[in-house]
């Protein structure tokens, strides 16, 4: 979801800046209300931008690991409807669904929950003998975007992290790798976005931002991501705009590792996660 800068990824100037010259309450006014589902909305991106799109009207049902996060989120934002599920678990993954399509439809869904960098989880091997680090940052997007009623905005949290990464998916069910788990949350978006026409589908790269997986010498605020979410997960501003399989940070479209793109890979992605989950991509 955010990573630190590594020497072993490519780093690319985006070409398509976008302005926040508007006023935040200006972009935002006169829009239709949406219905937004955000995992891993307890702390971080996820509970900033699920603030902002409250304040603006919005419904937003938001996710938490464990009952214990969801009471604190409730401090945070004490009207929000919160959802528990350990992401980790697959049968945990497949009743979160459940439970979310009970409060949907939703015009968006977002896949921001992320493992990584220094997680205490980010070696464990879960009991469906798979990697924490496959089973939340991959599979659990997967699985939730196969078994949720069809958004008709739909954004998978990736990283620059990605720049780099293997998409030979070699050992992927037990990968601790964050950069290729991001690189593979790209490959689901593209291919998602070949198959669903009439939903926009994309990836995001936040930035490098003072979160608990950034960590504190991180140089960017919440400000610049959380802005920037909810203009795309609302449709306003140039970033509503921008087209269905695209990869984009705060700043515009970027360009992404042409690994990504590989349409084989992303057969091959889909695949393995329907053999691991047991779960096959809607038609």
């Amino acid at each position: 979801m955010i990573s630190p800068p590594s020497t072993e990824y490519i780093v690319y100037i985006n070409t398509h800046h976008i302005s926040t010259s508007t006023p935040i309450n200006q972009l935002f006014s006169n829009q239709k209300m949406s219905r937004i589902f955000i995992t891993g909305s307890s702390d971080g991106i996820g509970l900033s931008t699920a603030k902002h799109l409250t304040e603006q009207g919005h419904t937003v049902i938001l996710h938490a690991r464990n009952p214990d996060r969801a009471k604190t989120t409730q401090k945070a934002l004490p009207t929000a409807r919160i959802l528990t599920a350990d992401l980790r678990s697959i049968s945990e993954t497949k009743n979160l669904a459940q439970e979310a399509n009970k409060h949907g439809p939703f015009d968006t869904i977002i896949h921001n929950a992320g493992i990584g960098f220094g997680a205490t989880s980010s070696k464990e091997i879960t009991a469906d003998c798979i990697s924490a680090v496959f089973a939340v940052n991959t599979l659990a997007p997967y699985i939730l975007t196969c078994l949720m009623d069809r958004p008709g905005r739909l954004l998978f949290m990736s990283s620059d992290s990605h720049y780099g990464g293997d998409n030979s998916l070699k050992g992927i069910r037990t990968s601790c790798s964050y950069g290729d788990s991001k690189l593979h949350d790209m490959m689901l978006a593209n291919a998602f976005a070949r198959r669903w026409d009439g939903v926009n589908v994309v990836s995001m790269h936040p930035g490098w931002v003072r979160t608990k997986m950034g960590g504190g010498m991180a140089p960017g605020g919440l400000g610049e991501p959380t802005r920037a979410l909810a203009e795309w997960a609302v449709g306003v501003g140039e970033l509503g705009k921008l087209r269905s399989g695209c990869f984009f940070s705060p700043e515009g479209e970027e360009r992404p590792d042409e690994a990504a793109g590989d349409l084989g890979k992303q057969e091959e992605l889909l695949k393995i996660c329907g053999e691991v989950s047991g779960v096959n991509v809607p038609v």
